[in-house]
Order: C-alpha cells, then structure tokens, then sequence
C-alpha cells in the first residue's frame, strides 16, 4: 500500500511564468541534493496548465501536486524524508505566499508550523 504526501494552493488570480519556474526549480534542485540514498520518486508538480482546476469558491487552484513516499519501515528515515519534502515545499510556499494551502498525508491534513 503506497502513502503519499499531497499539496494544493489556491487563489484567486492565475500563477505567473515566473512564480511556475521557481516552484519548479525549486523541487529540480531538491530532487538533485536528495540526501538519502537513492530518490524513490521526485517531487511532482501537477500540469495544470492541461487541466485547469476551478475550486468552485472564486479560487482556482494554481499549484498541485503529490509524492509517493517510499515503503520503508524505519520511521526515522521516513520522518527525515516526510521534513525534506516538507522543507522544499516550504520554499515553494514561500513563493506563492499569498496562496491557500492544503497539505496532508493521505487523508491526514498537515498543520502548517511556518518554523
């Protein structure tokens, strides 16, 4: 059974060209610096410019997107992988400041801690 770390924004007006390349070469260089062992699958970032996602509240959603974490049993290593992951969508956040998140594990929504 695979369990996945899922990540949305929205807001009300479109991502820019520029706000898009820095989310995405911000998940390039974490996948390329991916301290542990051999990257089981990247960050991945949802095309949404194929399938443009209207939230129905006035919002679209303008970033998304989901990575599989690895079947592992050692929980640490899995806590350290969940935080890199969580590290690099932090930067991604900061990004898109002004945009509403949802982050969960699964169906565990994740409390965003901006430390």
């Amino acid at each position: 059974m695979s369990v996945s770390l899922y990540y949305t924004a929205k807001r009300t007006r479109p991502i820019t060209l520029q706000e898009q390349n820095a989310c995405e070469e911000t998940a390039r260089r974490y996948d390329a610096q991916y301290p542990f062992g051999e990257l089981y699958e990247g960050f991945c970032i949802y095309d949404l410019e194929q399938s443009p996602y209207d939230a129905g509240d006035g919002s679209n959603v303008i970033f998304a997107g989901a990575t599989k974490l690895p079947p592992i049993d050692d929980m640490e290593l899995l806590n350290n992988i969940i935080n890199w992951l969580l590290k690099c969508l932090s930067e991604i956040r900061d990004v898109l400041p002004d945009a509403e998140w949802d982050v969960s594990i699964d169906d565990n929504p994740i409390q965003w801690n901006s430390d």
